[in-house]
């Protein structure tokens, strides 16, 4: 077994961190919490610093590390969906050295961020061909934004050693779990809705939604946090359009092909899973299952726990 590797999930209205600890083919979850946060501390953005009040922020880490036996030291993060950018770029051919192809991916989004192309941290990394040319994946944000969330971290003793995307995280717990061949993960979350549609653990779709404006959602579970019944029916409804236009979508304008069945991070009850699959007729698979042995509300730190150790600070480890 190798030593346990620490996860953080920030996020609005929450903080979560957990040890994880990865043998040959299992994980396990040696420890963790989760904290709630009060709603307007972290407000996540593409463009602007994310938290509102920096020694109120280091207070509820302290409070988190204390309550997960952390005493500090490596952790890989995940940062809210809305705070960073992912997707891909096509290429003919892609030559040189990382920092060029960095650069290179820097170039074609100098139009579609809402601050200059030159202030932002980039990562990518290849996907498998799909057919001529080079597809990478990117994941880009704002270096002020990642700068803060940096800075505060090591105020406490954490190192963020990686940084990835709430999405990342869910995707790669995805792939350790063993959920291979064509599956859409659908992530609801405190600020963002993820679907991923992924082959054999590779993505061909990826989309992020802002929240529900109607209240929060917990980072693993359609269940709200507050807000009525009518509230909880137009989320889940809300999910299902959402579904319906990811599936649409990817049997009329690619040739990924339709998913095997979805997978639903947090699960929610029993209903939610039940009337998802009636809108695509397709089976459910929540996640986290009993087997796992933790609770909803680490799903992400786990994940993020679970990237590959890097060479070099990055991004994308999944």
């Amino acid at each position: 077994m190798m030593t346990g590797a620490w996860g953080l999930e920030i996020d609005k209205g929450r903080l979560a961190l957990c040890q994880v600890r990865r043998g040959a083919h299992r994980f396990e979850v040696r420890r963790g919490a989760a904290v709630p946060l009060p709603p307007d501390l972290v407000t996540p953005s593409l463009s602007e610093p994310n938290v509102t009040d920096g020694d109120a922020f280091t207070a509820e880490l302290r409070t988190l590390m204390q309550k997960a036996g952390c005493k500090g030291g490596a952790v890989a993060v995940a940062v809210p969906d809305l705070s960073c950018r992912i997707g891909w770029q096509d290429f003919e051919e892609v030559k040189g050295t990382p920092a060029e192809t960095i650069e290179l991916v820097r170039w074609r989004l100098k139009e579609r961020l809402p601050f200059p192309v030159q202030e932002a941290r980039i990562d990518c990394q290849p996907l498998p061909s799909q057919g001529n040319g080079t597809r990478l994946l990117y994941l880009a944000a704002r270096e002020a934004v990642l700068t803060q969330y940096e800075t505060l971290l090591l105020t406490v003793g954490l190192e963020p050693i990686q940084v990835v995307s709430r999405g990342v995280a869910l995707h790669r717990l995805q792939r350790v779990a063993g959920n291979g061949g064509k599956h859409l993960l659908i992530a609801p979350g405190p600020s963002s809705l993820v679907l991923i549609y992924a082959d054999q653990g590779l993505p061909r779709l990826w989309r992020v939604l802002p929240g529900d404006d109607r209240g929060e959602t917990s980072a693993g579970s359609v269940e709200p946090q507050r807000g009525t019944a009518e509230d909880r029916i137009a989320r889940v409804e809300r999910i299902q359009r959402e579904l319906v236009a990811s599936l649409r979508y990817l049997g009329e304008e690619t040739e990924a092909g339709s998913p095997e069945g979805l997978v639903l991070m947090g699960g929610g009850d029993a209903a939610v899973a039940d009337s998802l699959a009636k809108a695509c007729a397709l089976p459910v698979r929540a996640m986290p299952e009993p087997r796992h042995g933790f609770p909803p509300e680490l799903l992400v730190p786990v994940g993020a726990a679970l990237l590959r150790p890097a060479e070099r600070r990055r991004w994308i480890s999944a």
